[in-house]
């Protein structure tokens, strides 16, 4: 097999380039599935040498917060060090039990860090968010879901506290977003604290819980109160690495069938093909999709 048919079609048959027959993205969305499987290998290996460099302001995000706020003619809410607290504890929780979700595996809630922290609440709610570049993002994608948007949105809510923090969850650096809200005035005879879209009832005991959930001490974890500065030192993106892998394959891929058809052209079998539309319309989507995608999450 002749090293130039990988790249131009047959020069007898006109048989397509390997590189853009079936067989090839056979073998595209195989190296994508090793590219991935590699970083789980690294992640596994050398955790902390994978994660994302982000610059989210915890100042910024609760100027955010009140600007979708004041565009529904709502109150602002107010950043409170007790739920600055709160927020700080729960993402130091959930780097040290390695988990990504309201409640954590030791059965710890959302409301065990809010009282924890010594917030006593009448209506709490909590945000999560993880992975994003920047605060603009982040508050972007809770207003874009539904339920994250309702509990931004809520009037009830008078205070706030955010926690940004870095540290290593399943083998990467990651930048954890914590926002709580939170009301005191009369402590009703049910408190309740909004969690993905639920109301969930706290029990009047709960309030009188000894509650300490420090840090573990062998997890290194950061806190940034204002801004995060990753050192990028030995930081290597996945999500970055992927769309430059993804787009370059774009670009040799549509180089490869650009050249097909202005070769069977000069041939005097110019053709456009069914397999040419579906490989563009391919393409497109996977072009669209690399510029939609983002590593952010939000819970």
């Amino acid at each position: 097999m002749a090293l130039w048919n990988w790249f131009l079609p047959h020069k007898d048959t006109h048989k397509k380039a390997h590189l853009i027959s079936w067989e090839g993205l056979l073998i595209y969305v195989l190296l994508f599935i090793l590219l991935q499987v590699s970083f789980s290998i690294i992640s596994y290996t050398k955790p902390g040498i994978l994660g994302i460099t982000a610059n989210i302001d915890q100042k910024r995000l609760i100027e955010l917060t009140n600007e979708e706020r004041d565009k529904k003619s709502l109150s602002k809410v107010v950043e409170n060090e007790a739920l600055n607290k709160a927020a700080r504890l729960k993402a130091d929780n959930m780097f040290a039990e390695n988990y990504w979700a309201h409640f954590a595996p030791s059965g710890k809630s959302p409301w065990d860090f809010i009282l924890g922290a010594g917030y006593k609440f009448t209506f709490a709610g909590e945000n999560l968010a993880k992975n994003f570049y920047s605060s603009e993002e982040v508050v972007a994608a809770w207003m874009a879901s539904k339920t994250h948007r309702d509990n931004l949105l809520n009037e009830k809510y008078q205070d706030i506290g955010i926690a940004v923090v870095e540290g290593v969850l399943n083998g990467q650096k990651t930048t954890l977003i914590v926002q709580e809200f939170g009301t005191t005035e009369i402590l009703a005879k049910n408190p309740t604290i909004n969690v993905q879209g639920k109301q969930i009832a706290v029990s009047p005991e709960d309030f009188n819980k000894p509650l300490d959930y420090s840090p573990s001490a062998n997890k290194p974890i950061m806190t940034v109160t204002s801004q995060v500065q990753l050192n990028t030192s030995s930081l290597l993106d996945p999500y970055q690495i992927s769309r430059v892998a993804g787009f370059s394959l774009i670009i040799l891929v549509t180089i490869l069938l650009s050249l097909d058809l202005w070769i069977l052209k000069r041939r005097g079998v110019f053709r456009i093909s069914s397999n040419h539309i579906a490989h563009m319309a391919l393409l497109s989507l996977t072009a669209g999709s690399l510029l939609m995608a983002s590593p952010g999450a939000i819970l």
